[in-house]
């Protein structure tokens, strides 16, 4: 995923806005874990500031086929994403330990960008829907589907808690 810059370089304070319609890079499958529908979707807009510096916005939103962490149903995830990064045009590959990109030439490769941001859009635990109800801990059925009689096994150890008293807190507000 390539966005073309030779004309925003040219002059300080212009700026190009283009959308891309391709694949997903392969690097982005590997940070969202899940399969990407193509094509991706992705709109840039692209900042000179001078001094051979450009700044790329990319936004899009991520669209996946994802498993649900409760109920492991499958289901289909959108999610939005977006990233800022300055690029610099400087020769040799680009360095994470610096706080921007390196491109030459007239073209700057978004792919690791793009996977960044789409991977950080993704929460650890992805929901079919915010009110799932999950899997039943004892048989295993789909709570959202059909309810079930079984009892939540209780932990004894966690008993004493149950008698524990806490102060009033009205009694500290008048103090």
């Amino acid at each position: 995923m390539e966005v073309r810059v030779s004309d925003v370089k040219k002059w300080v304070g212009r700026e190009e806005a283009t959308e891309i319609q391709e694949a997903w890079p392969e690097v982005a499958s590997a940070r969202v874990g899940y399969p990407l529908t193509d094509p991706a979707v992705v709109h840039v807009l692209v900042r000179n500031t001078g001094g051979g510096r450009l700044v790329v916005e990319v936004k899009g939103v991520l669209e996946a086929e994802a498993v649900c962490t409760r109920c492991a149903e499958p289901f289909h995830l959108s999610l939005p994403f977006e990233a800022t990064e300055e690029f610099r045009e400087e020769a040799g590959p680009s360095d994470e330990n610096l706080d921007y990109g390196r491109y030459t030439g007239d073209k700057i490769n978004l792919d690791v960008m793009v996977a960044d941001a789409a991977g950080a859009s993704v929460p650890i635990a992805v929901l079919c829907h915010p009110d799932c109800l999950g899997l039943c801990p004892v048989c295993g059925t789909n709570r959202n589907v059909t309810s079930c009689d079984c009892a939540v096994a209780v932990d004894e150890r966690w008993a004493p808690l149950a008698d524990l008293t806490w102060p009033d807190d009205t009694d500290h507000a008048k103090n």
